[in-house]
């Protein structure tokens, strides 16, 4: 009887070790143009690249806030961390308004709060608006314009939202609490812009009538906590970040 010959063992895949390569240099090719765009003597070059890498970190990185140099030190100091930055910039706008707000007998009225994706600024509707309007009230002006020094020089886009109660307004004019909020949204915005000095590219307006409440709409306590304007402070996106990288590059 004949006996069946043994199948050749298959031979071995040496070519995994390519995925990991490719990862490897990637990597390095990403850190290589960023020493390199960052290194270059030329001055304004540096210039294009400390902009873009502000706009996608959202507050300087080359220089700090009180002129002094954060990444391009003489001792190579190293970049802050996004979240170190991002931790920076609350900090600096909760302080500001803290005392603005302490100083004219404001408090609880305006509240800063914190999430992966931003920082808001929350502005009590009663300290804007009278019920069911959408004109401000004396003197809220001045907190606007405030809030506005506190933002100015920020490269983040801006979005200023209204944000109301579930009881209708029971109004002509605003017909739902959508357009209540809607409009209440621009007012804020106008301010901004028009007398605040904001740069209307960076800046849109949303309503959100009584979808995103902060607090139970079945207690008075609560729907007051739920009618509030925002100024949300947009952190830049991983794709901001690779664009700004790379018009720095092509610069």
């Amino acid at each position: 009887m004949s006996r069946k010959a043994p199948e050749a063992e298959k031979p071995e895949n040496h070519e995994r070790w390519i995925v990991s390569y490719a990862d490897m240099v990637t990597l390095l090719f990403a850190l290589f143009v960023v020493l390199y765009a960052t290194s270059d003597a030329n001055p304004q070059k540096l210039q294009s690249v400390r902009v873009s890498i502000e706009q996608a970190f959202s507050i300087g990185v080359l220089q700090g806030s009180n002129g002094s140099s954060a990444v391009l030190n003489q001792g190579g100091g190293l970049t802050p961390s996004l979240n170190e930055i991002r931790s920076n910039t609350f900090e600096g706008l909760n302080k500001t308004l803290s005392d603005f707000a302490a100083a004219n007998g404001l408090e609880g009225k305006i509240q800063l709060r914190s999430d992966s994706t931003s920082i808001t600024i929350s502005l009590a509707d009663n300290l804007l608006f009278d019920s069911g309007s959408a004109d401000l009230r004396p003197g809220s002006v001045d907190v606007l314009l405030q809030v506005a020094d506190a933002l100015r020089g920020l490269p983040n886009n801006l979005r200023i939202e209204g944000h109301t109660d579930n009881i209708p307004p029971n109004s002509r004019e605003f017909p739902t609490n959508w357009e209540l909020s809607t409009a209440r949204a621009t007012r804020v915005l106008r301010v901004l812009v028009e007398q605040g000095g904001l740069d209307p590219a960076k800046l849109y307006a949303a309503g959100y009538a009584e979808t995103r409440p902060l607090a139970d709409n079945s207690t008075p306590e609560g729907r007051a906590l739920n009618r509030r304007a925002d100024i949300v402070i947009l952190y830049p996106t991983v794709e901001d970040l690779q664009k700004a990288l790379t018009g720095a590059q092509r610069r």
